[in-house]
Protein backbone atom coordinates (compact mmCIF):
# COMPACT_ATOMS: atom_id res chain seq x y z
CA UNK A 1 0.00 0.00 0.00
CA UNK A 2 2.77 2.69 1.15
CA UNK A 3 4.41 1.75 -2.63
CA UNK A 4 1.48 2.50 -4.17
CA UNK A 5 0.48 5.96 -2.44
CA UNK A 6 4.82 6.57 -3.27
CA UNK A 7 4.14 5.73 -6.81
CA UNK A 8 0.99 8.21 -6.86
CA UNK A 9 2.82 11.11 -5.30
CA UNK A 10 6.00 10.30 -7.71
CA UNK A 11 3.34 10.81 -10.81
CA UNK A 12 1.91 13.91 -9.20
CA UNK A 13 4.95 15.41 -9.10
CA UNK A 14 5.91 14.63 -12.90
CA UNK A 15 3.01 16.25 -14.05
CA UNK A 16 4.48 19.68 -12.01
CA UNK A 17 7.84 20.56 -13.99
CA UNK A 18 7.35 22.99 -11.24
CA UNK A 19 7.25 24.13 -7.60
CA UNK A 20 3.36 24.24 -6.68
CA UNK A 21 4.05 26.45 -4.36
CA UNK A 22 4.66 29.09 -6.85
CA UNK A 23 0.62 28.29 -8.15
CA UNK A 24 -0.30 28.37 -4.30
CA UNK A 25 1.02 32.26 -4.33
CA UNK A 26 -1.13 34.07 -6.08
CA UNK A 27 -4.06 32.02 -4.86
CA UNK A 28 -3.12 33.33 -1.69
CA UNK A 29 -2.94 37.05 -3.01
CA UNK A 30 -5.92 36.84 -4.13
CA UNK A 31 -7.86 35.06 -0.73
CA UNK A 32 -6.03 38.11 1.13
CA UNK A 33 -7.71 40.79 -0.96
CA UNK A 34 -10.93 38.86 -0.55
CA UNK A 35 -10.67 39.74 3.54
CA UNK A 36 -11.85 43.14 2.55
CA UNK A 37 -15.12 42.15 2.74
CA UNK A 38 -14.92 42.02 6.42
CA UNK A 39 -11.93 44.41 6.97
CA UNK A 40 -12.21 48.04 8.95
CA UNK A 41 -11.50 49.70 5.32
CA UNK A 42 -14.14 47.78 3.92
CA UNK A 43 -17.11 47.67 5.84
CA UNK A 44 -16.89 51.40 6.70
CA UNK A 45 -17.58 52.79 3.34
CA UNK A 46 -21.23 51.39 4.19
CA UNK A 47 -20.98 53.67 7.85
CA UNK A 48 -22.78 56.56 5.97
CA UNK A 49 -25.72 54.02 4.54
CA UNK A 50 -25.80 52.10 7.63
CA UNK A 51 -26.79 55.36 9.72
CA UNK A 52 -28.81 56.88 7.73
CA UNK A 53 -31.27 53.15 7.01
CA UNK A 54 -30.92 52.21 10.64
CA UNK A 55 -31.26 55.75 12.32
CA UNK A 56 -28.28 55.10 14.54
CA UNK A 57 -26.02 57.49 16.33
CA UNK A 58 -22.44 57.27 15.12
CA UNK A 59 -21.64 55.79 19.21
CA UNK A 60 -24.40 53.04 18.55
CA UNK A 61 -22.93 51.94 15.35
CA UNK A 62 -18.96 51.87 16.43
CA UNK A 63 -20.89 50.33 19.75
CA UNK A 64 -21.99 47.20 17.69
CA UNK A 65 -18.94 47.13 15.70
CA UNK A 66 -16.18 47.03 18.78
CA UNK A 67 -18.80 44.25 20.34
CA UNK A 68 -19.01 42.58 17.17
CA UNK A 69 -14.95 42.87 16.55
CA UNK A 70 -14.03 41.32 20.41
CA UNK A 71 -17.12 38.72 19.94
CA UNK A 72 -14.88 37.71 16.74
CA UNK A 73 -11.77 37.81 18.13
CA UNK A 74 -12.64 34.88 20.62
CA UNK A 75 -12.72 31.88 17.90
CA UNK A 76 -9.74 32.64 16.02
CA UNK A 77 -7.69 29.91 18.20
CA UNK A 78 -10.27 27.47 17.69
CA UNK A 79 -9.96 28.28 14.07
CA UNK A 80 -6.13 27.54 13.49
CA UNK A 81 -6.65 24.60 15.56
CA UNK A 82 -9.20 23.76 12.81
CA UNK A 83 -6.51 24.10 10.06
CA UNK A 84 -3.79 22.18 12.02
CA UNK A 85 -6.50 19.36 12.35
CA UNK A 86 -8.33 18.95 8.52
CA UNK A 87 -5.82 21.22 6.31
CA UNK A 88 -6.46 24.64 5.26
CA UNK A 89 -8.02 23.72 2.15
CA UNK A 90 -10.94 21.96 4.39
CA UNK A 91 -11.01 24.42 6.29
CA UNK A 92 -11.53 27.50 4.18
CA UNK A 93 -14.20 26.17 2.26
CA UNK A 94 -16.11 26.07 5.27
CA UNK A 95 -14.73 29.87 5.85
CA UNK A 96 -15.60 31.33 2.43
CA UNK A 97 -18.94 29.08 1.88
CA UNK A 98 -19.67 31.64 5.59
CA UNK A 99 -18.09 34.41 4.45
CA UNK A 100 -19.94 34.59 1.09
CA UNK A 101 -22.94 33.57 3.53
CA UNK A 102 -21.98 36.78 5.79
CA UNK A 103 -22.53 39.29 3.20
CA UNK A 104 -25.53 37.95 1.90
CA UNK A 105 -27.44 37.74 5.33
CA UNK A 106 -25.67 41.78 6.28
CA UNK A 107 -27.60 42.69 3.52
CA UNK A 108 -30.52 42.33 5.50
CA UNK A 109 -29.71 43.75 8.82
CA UNK A 110 -32.41 45.92 10.05
CA UNK A 111 -31.84 47.11 13.87
CA UNK A 112 -28.98 47.31 16.07
CA UNK A 113 -29.29 43.50 17.05
CA UNK A 114 -29.09 42.42 13.36
CA UNK A 115 -26.23 44.76 12.81
CA UNK A 116 -24.01 43.76 15.49
CA UNK A 117 -24.74 39.90 14.16
CA UNK A 118 -23.79 40.69 10.73
CA UNK A 119 -20.70 42.88 12.07
CA UNK A 120 -19.52 40.07 14.19
CA UNK A 121 -20.08 37.40 11.31
CA UNK A 122 -18.01 39.49 8.89
CA UNK A 123 -15.49 40.40 11.12
CA UNK A 124 -14.97 36.49 12.23
CA UNK A 125 -14.31 35.02 9.40
CA UNK A 126 -13.23 37.91 6.98
CA UNK A 127 -10.56 39.89 8.89
CA UNK A 128 -10.04 36.63 10.78
CA UNK A 129 -10.76 33.31 9.60
CA UNK A 130 -9.51 33.59 6.15
CA UNK A 131 -6.66 36.31 7.01
CA UNK A 132 -5.64 33.82 9.46
CA UNK A 133 -5.77 31.04 7.24
CA UNK A 134 -4.62 32.80 3.66
CA UNK A 135 -1.65 34.28 6.26
CA UNK A 136 -0.24 30.93 6.64
CA UNK A 137 -0.24 29.26 2.94
CA UNK A 138 2.98 30.45 2.62
CA UNK A 139 4.74 28.73 5.62
CA UNK A 140 3.57 25.54 4.21
CA UNK A 141 5.50 25.97 0.96
CA UNK A 142 8.56 28.16 1.48
CA UNK A 143 11.32 27.90 4.48
CA UNK A 144 14.38 29.71 2.79
CA UNK A 145 12.26 32.40 0.77
CA UNK A 146 9.66 32.55 3.07
CA UNK A 147 9.98 36.36 3.82
CA UNK A 148 9.64 36.89 0.17
CA UNK A 149 6.87 34.64 -0.72
CA UNK A 150 5.48 36.61 2.13
CA UNK A 151 5.65 40.01 0.80
CA UNK A 152 4.26 39.11 -2.09
CA UNK A 153 1.30 37.19 -0.44
CA UNK A 154 0.60 40.49 1.72
CA UNK A 155 0.60 42.61 -1.48
CA UNK A 156 -3.26 40.95 -2.06
CA UNK A 157 -3.76 43.00 1.67
CA UNK A 158 -2.07 46.53 0.11
CA UNK A 159 -4.12 45.96 -3.43
CA UNK A 160 -7.07 45.21 -1.57
CA UNK A 161 -6.95 48.43 0.33
CA UNK A 162 -6.38 50.53 -2.73
CA UNK A 163 -9.09 48.91 -4.62
CA UNK A 164 -11.83 47.91 -2.70
CA UNK A 165 -13.36 50.99 -0.94
CA UNK A 166 -13.66 52.74 -4.31
CA UNK A 167 -15.18 49.53 -5.49
CA UNK A 168 -17.73 49.08 -2.41
CA UNK A 169 -18.55 52.91 -3.39
CA UNK A 170 -19.52 52.43 -6.94
CA UNK A 171 -21.58 49.34 -5.82
CA UNK A 172 -23.45 50.87 -3.06
CA UNK A 173 -23.60 54.24 -5.81
CA UNK A 174 -25.01 51.37 -8.71
CA UNK A 175 -27.81 49.72 -6.56
CA UNK A 176 -27.67 50.81 -2.82
CA UNK A 177 -26.02 49.27 -0.17
CA UNK A 178 -28.29 46.27 0.46
CA UNK A 179 -27.75 45.03 -3.18
CA UNK A 180 -23.83 45.88 -2.72
CA UNK A 181 -23.54 43.57 -0.30
CA UNK A 182 -25.54 40.96 -1.51
CA UNK A 183 -23.68 40.96 -4.42
CA UNK A 184 -20.25 40.72 -2.48
CA UNK A 185 -21.15 37.25 -1.28
CA UNK A 186 -21.66 35.93 -4.22
CA UNK A 187 -18.76 37.42 -5.12
CA UNK A 188 -16.68 36.07 -2.65
CA UNK A 189 -18.33 32.43 -3.74
CA UNK A 190 -17.42 33.07 -7.20
CA UNK A 191 -13.92 34.16 -7.10
CA UNK A 192 -12.98 31.44 -4.21
CA UNK A 193 -14.16 28.49 -4.08
CA UNK A 194 -13.21 27.39 -8.14
CA UNK A 195 -9.86 28.18 -7.14
CA UNK A 196 -10.07 26.25 -3.96
CA UNK A 197 -11.55 23.06 -5.39
CA UNK A 198 -9.50 22.88 -8.38
CA UNK A 199 -6.07 24.64 -7.60
CA UNK A 200 -5.55 24.35 -3.75
CA UNK A 201 -2.94 21.66 -2.18
CA UNK A 202 -2.18 22.02 1.28
CA UNK A 203 1.37 21.57 1.14
CA UNK A 204 4.34 19.72 -0.79
CA UNK A 205 3.68 16.32 -0.14
CA UNK A 206 0.28 16.12 -1.44
CA UNK A 207 1.83 16.70 -4.87
CA UNK A 208 5.19 14.17 -4.41
CA UNK A 209 7.38 17.82 -3.45
CA UNK A 210 9.35 18.60 -0.79
CA UNK A 211 9.05 22.02 0.92
CA UNK A 212 10.94 24.94 -1.30
CA UNK A 213 10.60 22.53 -4.09
CA UNK A 214 13.91 20.48 -3.16
CA UNK A 215 13.00 17.64 -5.80
CA UNK A 216 10.60 14.39 -5.25
CA UNK A 217 9.77 12.83 -1.59
CA UNK A 218 12.12 10.47 -0.77
CA UNK A 219 10.11 8.22 2.03
CA UNK A 220 13.41 6.41 2.70
CA UNK A 221 15.20 9.63 4.24
CA UNK A 222 13.13 10.09 8.04
CA UNK A 223 11.94 13.39 8.23
CA UNK A 224 12.92 15.10 4.72
CA UNK A 225 9.20 16.44 4.07
CA UNK A 226 9.09 17.35 8.06
CA UNK A 227 10.15 21.23 8.60
CA UNK A 228 13.72 20.50 10.75
CA UNK A 229 12.83 23.52 12.56
CA UNK A 230 11.84 22.41 15.77
CA UNK A 231 8.02 22.53 16.30
CA UNK A 232 6.65 24.10 19.70
CA UNK A 233 3.93 23.00 21.05
CA UNK A 234 1.23 25.82 21.96
CA UNK A 235 2.09 25.48 25.62
CA UNK A 236 6.12 25.87 25.06
CA UNK A 237 5.86 28.48 22.65
CA UNK A 238 3.43 30.31 24.85
CA UNK A 239 5.91 30.07 27.68
CA UNK A 240 8.66 31.90 25.16
CA UNK A 241 8.91 35.97 25.47
CA UNK A 242 8.75 36.20 21.70
CA UNK A 243 4.93 34.91 21.37
CA UNK A 244 3.89 37.39 23.99
CA UNK A 245 5.76 40.37 22.28
CA UNK A 246 4.68 39.20 19.08
CA UNK A 247 0.92 39.16 20.66
CA UNK A 248 1.19 42.46 22.23
CA UNK A 249 2.45 44.32 19.81
CA UNK A 250 0.18 42.87 16.97
CA UNK A 251 -2.65 44.05 19.56
CA UNK A 252 -1.95 47.39 19.57
CA UNK A 253 -0.93 47.52 15.84
CA UNK A 254 -4.17 46.79 15.09
CA UNK A 255 -5.74 48.47 17.81
CA UNK A 256 -4.11 52.25 16.43
CA UNK A 257 -4.57 51.14 12.68
CA UNK A 258 -8.06 50.49 12.81
CA UNK A 259 -8.80 53.85 15.35
CA UNK A 260 -7.12 55.86 12.64
CA UNK A 261 -8.93 54.57 10.03
CA UNK A 262 -12.52 54.02 11.48
CA UNK A 263 -11.76 58.04 12.20
CA UNK A 264 -10.09 59.22 9.55
CA UNK A 265 -12.49 61.41 7.27
CA UNK A 266 -13.37 63.08 10.84
CA UNK A 267 -9.78 63.61 11.73
CA UNK A 268 -8.75 65.11 8.62
CA UNK A 269 -11.33 67.15 8.23
CA UNK A 270 -10.83 68.63 12.19
CA UNK A 271 -7.23 69.41 10.70
CA UNK A 272 -8.50 71.24 7.63
CA UNK A 273 -7.76 68.64 5.09
CA UNK A 274 -10.62 68.05 2.37
CA UNK A 275 -12.02 64.24 1.30
CA UNK A 276 -10.44 64.29 -1.64
CA UNK A 277 -6.85 64.19 0.21
CA UNK A 278 -7.84 62.06 2.55
CA UNK A 279 -9.70 59.31 0.45
CA UNK A 280 -6.40 59.25 -1.76
CA UNK A 281 -3.89 58.83 1.31
CA UNK A 282 -5.17 55.46 0.85
CA UNK A 283 -4.11 54.84 -2.16
CA UNK A 284 -0.31 56.22 -1.08
CA UNK A 285 -0.98 54.20 1.96
CA UNK A 286 -1.37 50.69 0.15
CA UNK A 287 1.31 51.87 -2.27
CA UNK A 288 3.89 52.25 0.44
CA UNK A 289 3.07 49.06 2.01
CA UNK A 290 3.45 47.24 -1.25
CA UNK A 291 6.80 48.73 -1.97
CA UNK A 292 7.78 47.84 1.54
CA UNK A 293 6.51 43.96 1.30
CA UNK A 294 8.36 43.29 -2.08
CA UNK A 295 11.24 44.93 -1.28
CA UNK A 296 11.71 43.67 2.53
CA UNK A 297 10.81 40.51 1.75
CA UNK A 298 13.97 38.91 1.17
CA UNK A 299 15.62 40.94 4.54
CA UNK A 300 12.83 38.69 6.36
CA UNK A 301 14.72 35.00 5.16
CA UNK A 302 17.93 36.63 6.34
CA UNK A 303 16.73 36.80 10.31
CA UNK A 304 17.07 39.86 12.33
CA UNK A 305 13.01 39.98 12.74
CA UNK A 306 13.36 41.80 16.06
CA UNK A 307 15.11 44.91 13.78
CA UNK A 308 12.11 44.86 11.68
CA UNK A 309 9.57 44.49 14.19
CA UNK A 310 10.91 47.89 16.26
CA UNK A 311 11.07 49.58 12.53
CA UNK A 312 7.47 48.70 12.45
CA UNK A 313 6.15 50.06 15.69
CA UNK A 314 8.77 53.35 15.12
CA UNK A 315 7.52 53.94 12.01
CA UNK A 316 3.71 53.54 13.05
CA UNK A 317 5.04 56.03 15.96
CA UNK A 318 6.37 58.43 13.93
CA UNK A 319 2.85 57.97 11.17
CA UNK A 320 0.34 59.07 13.82
CA UNK A 321 2.51 61.82 15.47
CA UNK A 322 2.64 63.56 11.81
CA UNK A 323 -1.12 62.80 11.15
CA UNK A 324 -2.08 64.81 14.63
CA UNK A 325 -0.48 68.00 12.83
CA UNK A 326 -1.09 67.12 9.15
CA UNK A 327 -2.49 70.46 8.15
CA UNK A 328 -1.51 70.24 5.02
CA UNK A 329 -1.76 67.63 2.20
CA UNK A 330 1.90 66.65 2.07
CA UNK A 331 2.11 66.31 5.39
CA UNK A 332 -1.14 63.92 4.99
CA UNK A 333 0.40 61.59 2.55
CA UNK A 334 3.81 61.49 4.59
CA UNK A 335 1.79 60.15 7.46
CA UNK A 336 0.18 57.82 5.04
CA UNK A 337 3.41 56.70 3.48
CA UNK A 338 4.97 56.01 7.30
CA UNK A 339 1.77 53.84 8.35
CA UNK A 340 1.92 52.08 5.06
CA UNK A 341 5.70 51.25 5.57
CA UNK A 342 5.03 50.12 9.16
CA UNK A 343 1.85 47.91 7.86
CA UNK A 344 4.33 46.61 5.19
CA UNK A 345 6.44 45.23 8.20
CA UNK A 346 4.37 43.81 10.50
CA UNK A 347 2.65 41.52 7.76
CA UNK A 348 6.53 40.25 6.79
CA UNK A 349 7.22 39.97 10.75
CA UNK A 350 3.87 38.11 10.97
CA UNK A 351 4.17 35.99 8.42
CA UNK A 352 7.53 34.57 8.96
CA UNK A 353 8.31 34.89 12.53
CA UNK A 354 5.80 32.01 13.52
CA UNK A 355 7.02 29.26 11.12
CA UNK A 356 10.59 30.32 11.75
CA UNK A 357 10.66 30.24 15.83
CA UNK A 358 7.62 27.58 15.97
CA UNK A 359 7.36 24.96 13.50
CA UNK A 360 4.48 24.39 11.56
CA UNK A 361 2.81 21.60 13.56
CA UNK A 362 1.01 24.32 15.79
CA UNK A 363 0.82 27.44 13.69
CA UNK A 364 -2.63 27.48 12.73
CA UNK A 365 -3.62 27.65 16.69
CA UNK A 366 -0.23 29.26 17.62
CA UNK A 367 -0.94 32.53 14.91
CA UNK A 368 -4.86 32.09 15.93
CA UNK A 369 -4.09 32.94 19.57
CA UNK A 370 -2.34 36.15 18.18
CA UNK A 371 -5.10 37.10 16.09
CA UNK A 372 -7.76 36.80 18.79
CA UNK A 373 -5.96 39.63 20.14
CA UNK A 374 -5.21 41.45 16.95
CA UNK A 375 -8.89 41.32 16.49
CA UNK A 376 -9.65 42.25 20.33
CA UNK A 377 -7.44 45.04 19.73
CA UNK A 378 -8.92 46.76 16.70
CA UNK A 379 -12.29 46.33 18.18
CA UNK A 380 -11.03 48.77 21.06
CA UNK A 381 -9.32 51.35 19.15
CA UNK A 382 -12.22 53.75 17.54
CA UNK A 383 -14.49 53.33 20.77
CA UNK A 384 -11.27 54.47 22.71
CA UNK A 385 -11.08 57.60 20.45
CA UNK A 386 -14.50 58.21 20.37
CA UNK A 387 -15.12 57.94 24.22
CA UNK A 388 -12.17 60.87 24.39
CA UNK A 389 -13.22 62.72 21.28
CA UNK A 390 -16.62 63.35 23.29
CA UNK A 391 -15.04 64.12 26.63
CA UNK A 392 -12.57 67.03 25.14
CA UNK A 393 -13.33 67.73 21.32
CA UNK A 394 -10.28 66.41 19.94
CA UNK A 395 -8.76 63.69 18.33
CA UNK A 396 -5.47 65.28 19.13
CA UNK A 397 -5.24 63.20 22.47
CA UNK A 398 -6.02 60.06 21.66
CA UNK A 399 -3.40 60.21 18.55
CA UNK A 400 -0.48 61.40 21.49
CA UNK A 401 -1.70 59.14 23.70
CA UNK A 402 -1.30 56.19 20.87
CA UNK A 403 2.39 57.33 20.26
CA UNK A 404 3.23 57.27 23.82
CA UNK A 405 2.39 53.62 24.39
CA UNK A 406 4.41 52.78 20.33
CA UNK A 407 7.51 53.73 22.40
CA UNK A 408 8.15 51.14 24.68
CA UNK A 409 6.53 48.51 22.40
CA UNK A 410 8.81 49.37 19.86
CA UNK A 411 12.16 49.29 22.62
CA UNK A 412 10.77 45.77 23.81
CA UNK A 413 10.78 44.45 20.31
CA UNK A 414 14.37 43.89 20.14
CA UNK A 415 13.53 41.24 22.77
CA UNK A 416 11.81 39.12 20.03
CA UNK A 417 14.58 36.67 19.75
CA UNK A 418 14.20 33.16 18.53
CA UNK A 419 13.77 30.97 21.65
CA UNK A 420 15.88 28.00 22.56
CA UNK A 421 14.67 25.07 22.43
CA UNK A 422 12.78 23.61 25.46
CA UNK A 423 15.10 21.03 27.30
CA UNK A 424 15.28 17.60 26.49
CA UNK A 425 13.54 18.20 22.77
CA UNK A 426 15.31 17.50 19.52
CA UNK A 427 15.48 19.86 16.17
CA UNK A 428 13.03 17.30 14.31
CA UNK A 429 10.33 17.40 17.36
Amino acid sequence: MAKGITGSKKGLARRFPFYYGWVMVPVAVIAQAVTGVGQTYGVSVFNPSLLDSLGLSLTALSGAYMVGTILASLPQSYIGSLMDRFGIKKTMIGIVILLGGACILFARVNSLVTLLVGFFLLRLLGQGGLSLLSGNIAAMWFREKLGTVTGIISSGFSISMAVIPAFFLYLINLKGWRTAYTWLGFLVWLIMLPMLLLIFKNKPEDVGQILDGGGEENPEIPGQQANSVYSFTTIEARKTTVYWIMMINSALWAMIITAVFFNLLSIFEALGISPGVAAATYTTYAAASLITQLVLGPAADRGALQYMLLACMTFLAAGIAVLSFSESPVLAHIYAVLIGISTGLISLVGGTLFARYFGQENLGKLRGGVLTAQVAGSSLGPFITGVIYDLTGSFQISLWIFVAILIPAALVSLKATRPPIPAGSSPEG
